[in-house]
């Protein structure tokens, strides 16, 4: 937790390239765009919603990408500026529980990968699917089972072998995915057939629809706005860190996006139906050579985006609420083991339930992350005191009241309150279709009234605090 000296921080632009390549490439945000699709948009308003939600994302999180570049900090121990050194768990034990969930999400879709793998390689394989156990086929079981060893196996390497890891597995599924668009042309007569479908949605409909997919999209990388840090720390320089994500995050975000939305026309047209899952796809080419291959590209890139997100900000997040016991290696161990707690093979598959829970994640992530932007940007005007944030003073410039900041609470509340506002108050439905947007503007907009209030009655006008050197922290 402490701060990386300048030797230690070896990330160089290309690491940040290929760890978006990594990132970018998972089922989750595959589905989430495919299904822009499914519910009646064209190839062009759906890359529209896909783009502008990405665009926001990028924005946010090179914003927040500069904390721990400059400090050297992960995300747990920045936030202490805001909320205080105990509020500071609120938003951190969150996020762990939101990264948790995310591991098992994808440690199942891993699983199923694996499970289409072994029944095209292993005669008889698939016939284990006629027995049952914890609430899933046997086949998918085994599966689950190898894809969790094979998690366990990455984290307990430790922060660096995710670096090493991404290097190779962030570009591998690209081959599939490539493999995949030139199939949709040729089964629609040409890519000209792919993007002029046309929209099924309703005029009146298509604007609040848009903005619901938008929030969708921001929440499969709600969390990676507020936590980027964690990744950034590890940069040699800042422009390491914003060379290497400019490079990545859009180029890949829109290249792979809109892979995923002319597959999703070429299966309408090959099936009948848009099939959002290309492990789904592949089985349906009944050719064991292509499950084969396509298989063990998702399972790589599942577990790329899996151990690079959600496993690294668990491993930072658990230490930092136990340090004295745990370290990064034993924090992730501890994700892979509980991820089984949240049974994704029980509700993953329904569509709709996981649009609804990307909506939610969104609603709570972005208070926080509206707190912190306006917390080191206008509240402390970009200035932080590295020893302040880890001392147990009480007379620290981030002490507050025992370690807690009131503000800082009552913001992120507002904030969610605003952002559940839709589903909370009759009549106001639509409003839950910009929760996102709703969550971190009022978590940061209130977070800034509330401390410029405190600012003014205590006399403290000014209170960015001036650099530490990060050698200086034991």
């Amino acid at each position: 937790m402490r701060p990386l000296r300048p030797d230690e921080r070896r990330w160089t632009w290309w690491n940040y390239s290929t760890i978006w390549m990594g990132i970018v490439h998972n089922i989750v945000a595959w589905e989430v765009a495919a299904n822009l699709i499914a519910i009646g948009m064209s190839f062009w308003q759906a890359l529209a919603c896909v783009c502008s939600a990405y665009f926001i994302a990028f924005l946010a999180i090179l914003a927040n990408s500069v904390l721990g570049a400059k400090y050297g900090l992960s995300f747990p121990v920045l936030i202490r500026s805001a909320f205080g050194r105990n509020g500071a768990q609120v938003p951190v034990a969150l996020r762990a529980l939101i990264a948790v969930f995310w591991f098992a999400v994808h440690i199942y879709i891993g699983s199923k990968a694996i499970a289409a793998v072994l029944s095209s390689a292993l005669p008889g394989y698939s016939s284990l699917q006629q027995y049952h156990l914890f609430g899933m086929n046997v086949d998918v079981l085994i599966a689950f089972l190898v894809c969790w060893a094979l998690h366990a196996w990455i984290m307990g390497h430790g922060i660096q072998s995710v670096r090493r890891f991404e290097v190779w597995a962030g570009p591998s599924i690209m081959i599939l995915a490539i493999g995949l668009v030139i199939w949709a042309a040729m089964t629609a007569g040409g890519f000209g057939q792919l993007v002029h479908t046309p929209s099924t949605i309703a005029p009146a409909e298509f604007w609040p629809t848009f903005a619901a997919s938008m929030t969708a999209l921001l929440g499969t990388v709600a969390t990676l706005i507020l936590n980027i840090s964690d990744l950034t720390r590890f940069s040699r320089s800042q422009k390491d860190q914003a060379l290497g994500q400019g490079l990545g995050f859009p180029i890949m975000f829109f290249a792979f996006s809109a892979m995923s939305l002319l597959v999703a026309v070429g299966t309408k047209n090959a099936f009948g139906e848009v099939v959002t899952n290309p492990i789904d796809i592949l089985t349906r080419f009944d050719n064991p050579l292509i499950a084969i291959f396509g298989g063990l590209c998702i399972l790589v890139a599942t577990a790329s985006v899996n151990v690079a997100t959600n496993g690294v900000s668990t491993g930072f997040d658990l230490t930092n609420l136990w340090p004295d016991t745990l370290t990064f290696k034993r924090s992730g161990l501890i994700a892979v083991a509980a991820a089984v707690v949240f049974c994704p093979w029980l509700w993953y598959d329904n569509a709709t339930l996981v649009t609804e829970i990307l909506g939610i994640i969104g609603a709570t992530m972005a208070p926080v992350s509206g707190i912190m932007l306006a917390d080191f940007y206008f509240v402390r005007k970009r200035r932080l005191s590295v020893a302040g944030l880890f001392t147990e003073s009480p007379a620290g410039p981030y002490a507050y009241t025992n370690g807690w900041n009131p503000r800082a609470l009552t913001a992120f509340a507002l904030g969610v309150l605003a952002a559940v506002s839709g589903l909370l108050i009759p009549g106001w439905d639509d409003l839950y279709a910009y929760s996102w947007f709703l969550g971190i503007a009022f978590g940061g907009g209130s977070y800034m009234a509330l401390m410029a209030r405190h600012r003014r009655s205590t006399g403290d006008a000014d209170i960015a605090y001036p650099d530490v050197d990060p050698a200086a922290i034991p």
